[in-house]
């Protein structure tokens, strides 16, 4: 599954030393983009995680400055948002939204709150779609086992499910948006 890397650094930084990191990684380059001197981001498949710190540490070493990136599912203003977080509460790291999301929540910061409530809030009065997605959570990710437990044919599942993802823009079929998923479940029982 393609995510969104997104990386600021804390001050200007050589965008073409970085690129070619990157291009050595094997990202395609035309996947590669500054929004700023200090920021950009890249497409690449999720298990381009595990790689990361391997381009992390030594490109910290070369430009002595902190880089974070953010790996999610989408880039707009909550992203954005989450990436300012992210260089503040991780340095040097790659992280995804909800962990930064729960830090910001540890240090009281609830900044976060709307904007997560906002990207469910396209189903949040669908009975179907949030009946659907909460079994599919609740079955760790089993799409056999959520039809099973709703008495729906899975066919039927799979036609929610994709709705939910299509109304929402968050594919909880990726573990990293399914715990988004979680937390604003958990969020909107307790407000």
């Amino acid at each position: 599954m393609e995510k969104h890397y997104l990386f600021k650094c804390s001050y200007e930084f050589d965008q073409q030393a970085f690129f070619m990191v990157l291009s050595d990684a094997g990202i395609d380059t035309r996947t590669i983009a500054f929004s700023s001197p200090t920021q950009g981001e890249f497409i690449a498949d999720s298990s381009f995680y595990s790689e990361l710190y391997q381009i992390l540490k030594p490109f910290h070493d070369d430009i002595g400055g902190t880089m974070s990136i953010l790996i999610a599912h989408n880039n707009g203003p909550f992203e954005q948002k989450l990436l300012n977080s992210a260089i503040a509460y991780f340095p040097n790291s790659a992280v995804f939204p909800s962990q930064v999301i729960l830090r910001e929540f540890s240090y009281n910061n609830y900044d976060s709150y709307g904007p997560l409530m906002d990207l469910f809030r396209p189903i949040s009065s669908n009975f179907d779609l949030m009946e659907t997605a909460s079994s599919y959570l609740a079955t760790g990710l089993d799409a056999s086992a959520a039809a099973k437990a709703l008495f729906i044919h899975r066919n039927t599942f799979n036609y929610r499910l994709a709705q939910f993802i299509q109304k929402t823009g968050v594919d909880i079929r990726d573990y990293h948006n399914a715990l988004l998923f979680e937390l604003y479940l958990s969020f909107k029982r307790h407000h």
